[in-house]
């Protein structure tokens, strides 16, 4: 009889062990697990590997107007080196938040012109000079996402304050077949035809887990 006494704490113990440790029982495994697979699927930088626009623009001004950005545009080819990926950042829980974060970023090379008395704000109403000199800039901002049920989309939050011009938040970020991002900005562009606004779709594929 003190051997079955005995027994039964032990086996007790031992199931409630394992209670703990099975994630469809205990919802703080289950919540770092999916965090984990998240983070092993898509956390990382994604470098730029195709970007059109939805009309055929003169960008370097050679007379020759295209779809393809990676012609008009000599320094947004990720081979470039010159940084304009896409970072895509997932954090686990923390004693400062009530649940994990979620943060995306996109680098661009925003065009700057500098107009007799100011900066060009990017937007509409600039017509074509050829006395204009055109800088091209490394930004972007941060901002807080979701994903979809099915993790074939992230939907991006707006920031507090958006620019309507400039770092502009994504119309939307899917996720193709292999595993790579589709994002599409509205943006303006100064092109050979003065301001206009273009609908930008580019793909970006994962470098590095790194961030």
């Amino acid at each position: 009889m003190k051997t079955l006494l005995l027994f039964c704490p032990i086996l007790l113990s031992t199931m409630l062990s394992c209670r703990k440790d099975d994630p469809a029982l205990n919802p703080e495994i289950a919540a770092s697990q999916k965090i984990a697979a998240l983070r092993d699927q898509f956390h990382g930088k994604y470098g730029v590997v195709s970007s059109v626009s939805s009309e055929a623009v003169d960008l370097n001004m050679d007379g020759v107007a295209s779809t393809d950005l990676f012609q008009e545009i000599d320094i947004l080819p990720f081979e470039k080196n010159y940084h304009f990926n896409v970072e895509v950042r997932i954090y686990g829980f923390h004693p400062l938040s009530a649940g994990p974060v979620y943060s995306f970023s996109q680098a661009w090379p925003e065009q700057y012109i500098s107009l007799k008395s100011e900066q060009w704000a990017g937007g509409p109403g600039l017509d074509y000079d050829p006395a204009l000199r055109i800088d091209f800039l490394r930004q972007g901002t941060s901002r807080l996402f979701r994903f979809a049920e099915d993790l074939k989309s992230l939907h991006v939050f707006p920031n507090d304050k958006e620019n309507p011009y400039r770092w502009v938040k994504p119309e939307s970020v899917t996720v193709d077949p292999i595993g790579r991002l589709v994002i599409v900005n509205k943006r303006y562009l100064y092109t050979k035809e003065g301001a206009k606004q273009v609908t930008i779709t580019s793909v970006y594929e994962r470098f590095t887990k790194e961030t």
